[in-house]
């Protein structure tokens, strides 16, 4: 029975780095808006709240007053998370939200602005996810970014732009992941799988951040910004693990 007990344990571990790899987000559309030779590094990151377009695609239970709220706590918290994600780079990163901030960046300075708009949020089925998986209830989250160099006169035109795409995709539930595990394990996978999918697009939030703050990192290693000691992070594209 320990046997049997320690292989169920270490298919719940297979299966939790199995759901890891399933959700995921990648960069895509990358473009380039800058074709001078020089850069000015900056000395400050500036988060700007992601915007909703009026053609964005936002499925939610919720409408009114409970959308907008939803929408805004989206908002909060990817603008949070690109914060905490960015600032394992080196460069100081400051998030901008009260207007009167945002028009003393209209100044020439050594910074960059990072905003964008978030193009389609799904919040799904958490109950499906839970139950089910595999898509069944899955949860998506695009954006739309731009970066723009604050030193510069003309900001019509972002430095670099790219879009994300991601989300619970194919993770299994509780019953496409039960199979043939002795029943003393299967408690321990009903908590775990339940625990992965009850998040929803908070976790999406939390991979978008990760990814974005990545591709930042990327371009500042690209023109020799970043502070020494410190590597760029390493941006999913679509196609890799």
């Amino acid at each position: 029975m320990k046997a049997i007990h320690a292989v169920g344990l270490f298919l719940i571990g297979v299966l939790l780095l199995g759901f890891e790899g399933c959700a995921s987000v990648s960069v895509r559309s990358e473009r380039s808006g800058q074709t001078r030779a020089r850069y000015h590094c900056p000395t400050v990151l500036y988060v700007k709240d992601f915007g909703f377009p009026v053609q964005a695609a936002i499925r939610a239970d919720r409408s009114g007053q409970a959308l907008a709220a939803f929408e805004q706590g989206l908002q909060n918290r990817l603008r949070t998370q690109l914060v905490r994600a960015l600032g394992r780079y080196g460069v100081p990163v400051v998030p901008v939200t009260d207007p009167g901030e945002l028009s003393k960046l209209r100044r020439r300075q050594p910074g960059w602005l990072i905003t964008g708009q978030f193009t389609r949020v799904n919040q799904g089925s958490r109950a499906l996810r839970i139950a089910l998986g595999l898509g069944a209830g899955g949860t998506k989250m695009e954006t739309v970014v731009r970066v723009y160099d604050l030193s510069e006169r003309q900001r019509e035109k972002p430095l670099f732009s790219f879009s994300t795409s991601g989300g619970s995709n194919a993770e299994p539930g509780i019953i496409t992941s039960v199979g043939p595990l002795a029943p003393t394990t299967v408690p321990a996978l009903v908590v775990a799988v339940a625990s992965k999918a009850g998040h929803g697009v908070t976790e999406d939030e939390k991979r978008t951040a990760r990814v974005i703050s990545a591709k930042v990192s990327e371009e500042l290693s690209a023109r020799g910004c970043l502070p020494p000691g410190h590597k760029p992070g390493r941006a999913k594209r679509p196609g890799e693990l």
